[in-house]
């Protein structure tokens, strides 16, 4: 059998990303890889939003994503708790059935 894993999603400001991504790649044990894109946020909230932002209607975020087993999970998310500190970051993780390397 296997080693279940799961899709760990992170969406944060871009201004940290540069941080974030030096956090994860001092992670031990080290993480397999990730990848990140530039994506844009919607939502109902733009209190923080640049003036930029407000007139495009969107943010600008960075979404992270990386594939792991489920028991990394809480390691990861504390390491970037305790390396940083910003508003309106988001996570969330899905179930992978199945995963494999070209």
């Amino acid at each position: 059998m296997t080693t279940p894993l799961v899709k760990l999603t992170l969406v944060y400001p871009t201004e940290v990303d540069e941080m974030l991504v030096e956090a994860l790649l001092d992670l031990e044990p080290p993480l397999s890889g990730f990848t990140t894109h530039r994506v844009d946020g919607h939502g109902t909230r733009f209190d923080t939003a640049t003036v930029g932002e407000r007139v495009r209607g969107r943010t600008a975020r960075v979404m992270l994503i990386t594939i792991l087993p489920p028991d990394r999970v809480t390691a990861v998310i504390d390491q970037v708790r305790a390396t940083l500190r910003f508003a309106h970051g988001t996570w969330w993780v899905e179930p992978i059935s199945e995963f494999g390397r070209l």
